[in-house]
């Protein structure tokens, strides 16, 4: 019983170490906004904290008169909710930058002219010329 909890520890410390490193190591290869860093981190954060204090959860449900599969669950639910949210809100952030870019690219091909020869250029090579 007791090798098993240590080799779950041991897990959860490992879990949320490699998510720290992993964030900080994305932070400066990708250079990826501190936002997103800070994303990383808190995803890690409760793994520290269950590695640290295992028996959390069984005194959170011990405090509300829960059952501690019913604790534990609505904790994952309440962690994947936010999770979820917090990328939604990251996607369709980019999703409007990218609109917004490509509206920007159409103008100005449009004032420079450019969008007939784009729309144009497959028909306009000859026949001849695509078998050769």
């Amino acid at each position: 019983m007791i090798g098993r909890l240590i080799i779950a520890r041991l897990i959860l410390v490992c879990f949320s170490a490699a998510v720290f490193i992993l964030a900080l190591r994305r932070l400066r290869t990708y250079r990826l906004k501190e936002r997103h860093m800070l994303l990383f981190l808190f995803t890690g954060l409760p793994f520290l904290v269950l590695a640290i204090w295992p028996t959390g959860v069984g005194w959170v449900a011990q405090r509300l008169h829960i059952g501690y599969q019913t604790v534990s669950l609505l904790c994952v639910v309440a962690f994947l909710i936010l999770m979820v949210f917090e990328f939604l809100t990251i996607v369709s952030l980019q999703e409007r930058k990218i609109a917004t870019l490509a509206q920007i690219v159409g103008i100005m091909m449009e004032k420079h002219g450019m969008s007939d020869r784009v729309v144009n250029e497959p028909s306009s090579v000859a026949p001849q010329d695509r078998e050769s």
